[in-house]
């Protein structure tokens, strides 16, 4: 699996998904407006140079850096309070999502 960051696109209708994403929308970084796809390791479309790739430790940065800044949350049982993840949590969330679309 390729791991992609990318932007939405603007078009006459708003914003779009690039058409060469077909397994976006993950880890959203408010930051910059940047998210994450998950796309096979060959396909038969272009994919733009300009795309950042990154392996798995390189989103786990990523992840980390965001959430220092944007913290994540667990989400409990309806009526419970949310709770802040730990740096070990972001990680196993990482590594949960690349395995589930590897």
């Amino acid at each position: 699996m390729q791991i992609l960051e990318y932007k939405l696109h603007t078009s006459n209708n708003g914003l779009l998904t690039p058409s060469f994403i077909t397994n976006g929308g993950q880890f959203y970084n408010p930051a910059d407006h940047t998210m994450i796809a998950g796309e096979p390791d060959t396909t038969e479309y272009y994919i733009p140079d300009s795309v950042t790739v990154y392996t798995v430790a390189e989103l786990k940065a990523r992840q980390l850096a965001t959430h220092a800044v944007f913290t994540l949350q667990n989400f409990g049982e309806p009526g419970e309070a949310q709770t802040d993840m730990t740096d070990a949590e972001v990680e196993a969330m990482v590594d949960a999502w690349v395995t589930e679309n590897s």
